[in-house]
């Protein structure tokens, strides 16, 4: 009996960054997980990141893409009530209905146009399926996702009686306002501006509430986050300007996203999923016919063959010269793993930490940054780089100022997970051997203008190898895996390797790295 695969794919897309949680199904048991995190500032998935899912997909044919609206600008409607104009609705439990806007709705499905989209729900339907699984009486519940507070208050019965969503602050504004100064100050700013935003958040829907109604009293405050952005100590201080009982605890999105994909809320859904091909049966025929013929080929041909195996004193000995096809190194495996290793050391960095400098080897990495608190090493940086490096510590420097400067060193990289790249099906160019300046005009024309692109060295094995120092200045990571992205599409073999350095300077990032270029000898 065959076993039936799944695979289940989040991707959330927050302001610069989109995440991806995976998750593996056989026979209805979890059998893998995984997660990766892209750098994501466009309105439209990335080649790169589109390529991997449609990879994916086409590894298992039940796989299904699940994801929150890009702009969730959603309605709640009472059943009884028609939905406006110009917009779809679907199911939020047996009172509600929810809306959006087909714009608003189109620019999600949109953003997933490369790689397609299965399931789309608002941050609505993550609310109400934990309500459903923690029924609250009296209750004001807040959700606080992607800059966005999601209110409602619940009744005796555990039934919504009131909703509204707010619009909260996001980082990037701050850093455009005339008080802020740098990165760590300014997230000292953002989290006090958060703190007092959500307070109003609580004291206006109250008063609102108690505007409209005087039969029901608030009894308690519910406050659950993805992303932990307020202390106990505040939250403490709320609940006695309110004279309420308020608790703030997390809530995993993702995997309340992967329940409303997989069970019976998948229904909610603003989109019908993507019908999944089922070739299994198509490649039993295939191979039951390919079989068949073989068997009568042999049938047929039998004689013939016997007849010249009898023939001994026939026998004629063809030598043939057998030409060695030189594999070049596969140039897309090798990018996209320093792609994986640079965005795993980028990810550690938590909001309220700045990175400086990065230097980072093939077993090692190092980062001077700068930090408010050194707790965060101990509680954050180190659990997050003992994931990937057998030894993670900390040097912190002398300084007069409320910044810490330190120094974070990580060695022993763990052994990798194996990851399967698809093979690369391009043929690469065979022209006759390049020398070093042809080679070298072919470097200069890949990178950005004002590159500084120099040779250091070569060696040669099966293949022949020219090894180039590269220094570039970007304003913003992304523009380095853009440039991955870039070299992936050539046709010749070219890969980064160790060792990369990123330092932050007043003309931006410099990024210095080392190219491969790989030909036949």
């Amino acid at each position: 009996m065959f076993s039936k695969e799944y695979l289940y794919i989040n991707a959330i897309k927050y302001k610069t960054q989109l995440k991806i949680n995976y998750k593996k199904l056989n026979n209805n048991d979890i059998v893998e997980t995984n997660a990766s995190t892209f750098l994501a500032y466009d309105e439209i998935m990335g080649r790169d990141i589109a390529t991997k899912l449609v990879s994916h997909q086409s590894e298992i044919d039940n796989t299904y893409i699940s994801t929150l609206l890009l702009q969730d600008e959603t309605k709640l409607i009472q059943k009884k009530l028609a939905a406006p104009k110009d917009y779809e609705i679907t199911s939020l439990n047996e009172q509600f209905n929810i809306a959006v806007s087909k714009n608003t709705l189109f620019e999600t499905k949109n953003y997933f146009d490369k790689c397609g989209i299965d399931y789309i729900f608002s941050a609505y339907h993550i609310l109400n399926l934990h309500i459903e699984k923690n029924p609250c009486n009296n209750n004001l519940v807040i959700l606080l996702f992607n800059n966005q507070a999601f209110c409602v208050i619940l009744n005796s019965n555990s039934e919504i009686v009131f909703n509204r969503k707010i619009d909260l602050t996001p980082f990037e504004e701050i850093k455009k306002s005339e008080f802020y100064e740098n990165e760590l100050l300014g997230q000292k700013l953002f989290d006090e501006v958060y703190a007092l935003e959500l307070h109003e958040t609580i004291k206006n829907t109250i008063e609102e509430f108690y505007s409209i109604t005087k039969n029901m009293f608030i009894e308690k405050v519910s406050l659950l986050y993805n992303l932990k952005l307020i202390s106990d100590s505040q939250i403490n201080k709320m609940a006695e300007d309110f004279m309420l009982d308020i608790t703030y605890h997390p809530i995993s999105v993702d995997e309340e996203l992967f329940e409303l994909s997989r069970n019976l809320h998948k229904t909610k859904s603003f989109i019908k999923p993507r019908k999944k091909p089922n070739n299994k049966f198509k490649n039993l025929s295939l191979i039951a016919i390919i079989f068949i013929l073989l068997i009568a080929i042999g049938y047929l041909f039998y004689p013939q063959i016997n007849e010249l195996i009898n023939k001994k004193d026939e026998k004629v000995i063809n030598k043939k010269t057998v030409e060695k096809r030189v594999e070049l190194p596969n140039h897309i495996e090798k990018n996209n793993q320093i792609e994986s290793s640079v965005l795993k050391a980028l990810e550690v960095i938590p909001y309220d930490v700045v990175l400086k400098e990065l230097d980072l080897d093939k077993n090692s990495l190092s980062m001077d940054i700068n930090l408010l608190n050194k707790d965060t090493f101990i509680k954050v940086l180190q659990p997050a780089l003992l994931k990937y490096y057998d030894m993670a510590n900390i040097v912190f420097k002398e300084t007069k100022t409320p910044v810490l400067e330190a120094q974070l060193k990580a060695e022993g990289a763990k052994q990798k997970q194996i990851v399967n790249f698809k093979d690369y099906k391009e043929a690469y160019i065979e022209n006759e051997f390049m020398p070093i300046i042809r080679v070298t005009e072919q470097m200069k024309i890949l990178f950005p203008e004002g590159s500084n692109v120099t040779f250091k060295n070569s060696f040669k094995s099966e293949v022949t190898t020219f090894n180039y120092l590269v220094t570039i200045v970007i304003q913003k990571p992304l523009e380095f895996f853009t440039l991955i992205d870039k070299m992936n599409n050539e046709l010749y073999s070219v890969n980064i390797t160790y060792p990369i350095s990123f330092v932050k300077t007043e003309a931006g990032i410099e990024v210095e790295f080392i190219v491969q270029f790989h030909q036949p000898k």
